[in-house]
């Protein structure tokens, strides 16, 4: 028998929270630019920021792996579309209710044909959260970015 890697009511836990965090997801996306969501990133730290005691070391590690968990076994159950910016958007919204800061970065590669292709992807700290392998992709919005004023 296959070993859990949480208990079972922690997994159910979890769904139901990704389930509920993805469709507030996709009902805000359509509100939500680039720069909502420099200022969601920018909101998200000054919220986590603001916690006390801060969430750091291994309660933000474990935090980020149960979102990096949930969302993609969700997201195929699901009736509706949730592409990449659905989903960071919604681990940005987990993540920030644990008191962890996590920023949605937006960028972009080009296929073999010419074509550009967008991509997002949720990162905390230098850790890529959820958005797969992101190393074909160049950043537009990146948070950490010096275009973005942030450093």
């Amino acid at each position: 028998m296959k070993q859990r890697a949480y208990p079972l009511p922690v997994v159910i836990a979890l769904g139901v929270e990704a389930l509920v965090a993805l469709a507030h997801a996709r009902l805000i996306l359509h509100r939500t630019g680039p720069d909502g969501v420099l200022r969601r990133n920018a909101d998200a730290a000054a919220r986590a920021a603001r916690r006390r005691p801060p969430v750091t070391g291994s309660a933000a590690a474990g935090g980020c792996a149960r979102i990096a968990f949930a969302i993609p076994r969700v997201v195929p159950r699901l009736p509706w579309r949730a592409d990449c910016l659905v989903q960071a958007l919604a681990g940005q919204a987990m993540l920030l209710r644990r008191g962890i800061a996590a920023s949605i970065v937006v960028g972009t590669a080009r296929r073999p044909d010419g074509s550009f292709e967008a991509h997002a992807w949720l990162v905390c700290g230098d850790r890529v959260i959820l958005g797969g392998d992101i190393s074909r992709f160049a950043p537009l919005l990146d948070p950490g970015s010096p275009v973005n004023g942030n450093r």
